[in-house]
């Protein structure tokens, strides 16, 4: 009993108000974006998160990066990168680009970011590595073909992190379990485990945000 109270949901709702209250205020421009997502309804990466993804492209010392998916530029600019780094971020929707630029340039880091538009399994085939860091945040059912041209894109030690792991709760429901709705949750689960036991990758995933995965490239990979 005491082991299922450890894991309750109750217990996670409290604790992540707790280190939610005790965190220092965030910039107001990202106030900003939360703010412009919950009025428009877009899915950008959790907080919490994009902390703990700050913290990994700071530690690391990353001065350049591949982003797939930008949506409004919230984690592109909360994991912005030291001065003289670089930022490639991909994404298909033109207005989602204007609205990151505009994002982008308010929070002072538009000099370090290029928007690339198009399909990003067509665009990356005009972006070369190295890379030292690459985020992944779009559409589900393409993350293991995103994996590939991002590990094939990173140096040896470098870290790729993907978000959404858990899928809102879904992907730890069995396929027989009534709640397993999402059409998209078998894709996620497959991935999940293709991810920790992928030989190119040491990985992980964290139970931060709506989960984040982590890997780092391994030297013999090439």
């Amino acid at each position: 009993m005491a082991h299922e109270y450890r894991h309750s949901g109750e217990r996670h709702i409290r604790d992540s108000a707790y280190l939610e209250r005790i965190h220092p205020d965030i910039r107001p421009v990202l106030l900003g974006m939360e703010a412009e997502a919950d009025r428009d309804g877009l899915p950008i990466t959790e907080r919490p998160s994009t902390r703990l993804l700050s913290l990994v492209v700071r530690a690391m010392g990353a001065r350049r990066a591949l982003e797939i998916g930008t949506n409004i530029g919230y984690s592109a600019i909360a994991s912005a990168l030291a001065e003289g780094g670089e930022l490639v971020t991909l994404d298909i929707d033109p207005e989602m680009h204007e609205r990151a630029r505009v994002n982008a340039d308010r929070a002072g880091v538009g000099d370090k970011v290029t928007l690339v538009t198009g399909p990003a399994l067509e665009t990356l085939a005009g972006i070369e590595g190295p890379f030292d860091f690459a985020y992944i945040d779009a559409d589900k059912g393409s993350y293991p073909q995103y994996l590939d041209a991002v590990v094939e894109r990173l140096r040896p030690g470098g870290v790729v992190a993907l978000d959404n792991l858990l899928w809102l709760g879904q992907a730890a429901h069995e396929p027989e379990d009534s709640d397993f709705h999402r059409e998209s949750t078998p894709i996620i689960r497959a991935f999940n485990e293709a991810f920790l036991g992928d030989v190119r990758l040491d990985s992980t995933i964290v139970q931060v945000g709506d989960g984040i995965g982590l890997g780092i490239k391994r030297p013999s990979v090439d």
